[in-house]
């Protein structure tokens, strides 16, 4: 091949080449952004619980004034508007205004997993494909049980769109043995996670103790980030000693709680300055 022709080889090629560049700088951003949520101290987590759009923005700018919420999350589920698509996504954009640099989490609880809406997996992935057109969260809560491919095309969408997927299971009247527990947070990790969580419902002081055992057993195996909880009265320790067990994030409430066992923020924060290590 003569000179003229590799150096219009190399033109042509140039802009993939620039394309791959910038794919890579995008995902060590991303790595980066990663490892900085991973780190100490925990990160709280205060829900948005409204019902309507008034009670959404005033529950905002009471998250975005406390220094005590790191991150929201929008209970998209909770509205009762939560089946119109358009009127959602204004509204997280509106949301987003308001929380500014705080991060904000999207989640439809679905009836399976202890929400409120019932909805089928054909519809789930479509709605969350249009909250992703004009993307209005920086992370999206996808529950691992639905259908598979939902799944994935999701996570893919969103990784493509630049937002971080929370991929979750709730268990509202058992907590699994630690190894199926272990299994369902190597899972997501597997299916493409950027952080993972699992909620659990205690009979017994053990199954506190086996849901912490499994988070400090995943934390050794996966870089992820992790969210995980033993829910109500006997499960609250869990919410505090999630950062001697290699967690990542912890739920507090102002207000109105949207799971058993939820600390009120501001008490949380001290209870996480107080029992986390240094390093």
């Amino acid at each position: 091949m003569d000179r003229k022709k590799i150096a219009a080889f190399i033109f042509a090629l140039s802009p993939l080449l620039m394309v791959h560049t910038a794919q890579a700088q995008d995902h060590q951003q991303k790595q980066v952004e990663l490892a900085e949520l991973a780190k100490l101290p925990v990160k709280t987590i205060v829900p948005i619980t409204a019902k309507t759009k008034e009670q959404a923005i005033a529950q905002a700018k009471v998250i975005a004034a406390n220094p005590d919420a790191d991150l929201a999350e929008f209970r998209i589920d909770l509205l009762n508007f939560a089946n119109d698509s358009k009127q959602v996504i204004a509204l997280g954009q509106e949301l987003k205004q308001i929380l500014g640099a705080k991060p904000m989490i999207a989640t439809i609880r679905t009836h399976n997993e202890g929400g409120q809406l019932t909805i089928s997996d054909a519809d789930y992935g479509k709605t969350y494909q249009a909250y992703l057109q004009q993307p209005f969260m920086d992370m999206l809560d996808v529950e691992m049980f639905r259908d598979q491919q939902v799944v994935k095309n999701t996570v893919k969408l969103a990784h493509a769109k630049k937002v971080l997927i929370v991929m979750s299971n709730h268990d509202f009247q058992k907590t699994p043995p630690e190894a199926e527990i272990i299994q369902r947070l190597l899972k997501q990790d597997e299916l493409g996670a950027d952080i993972l969580k699992i909620a659990v419902m205690p009979q017994s002081k053990q199954d506190v103790f086996t849901l912490m055992n499994a988070t400090l057993n995943v934390s050794q195996q996966s870089k992820k980030p992790l969210l995980t909880m033993s829910m109500g009265k006997l499960g609250t320790i869990s919410r505090i000693a999630t950062a001697n067990m290699g967690g990542s994030f912890s739920f507090g409430m102002i207000g109105e709680a949207s799971a058993p066992g939820q600390i009120d923020v501001t008490q949380l924060k001290q209870f996480l300055k107080t029992v986390q290590p240094t390093q």
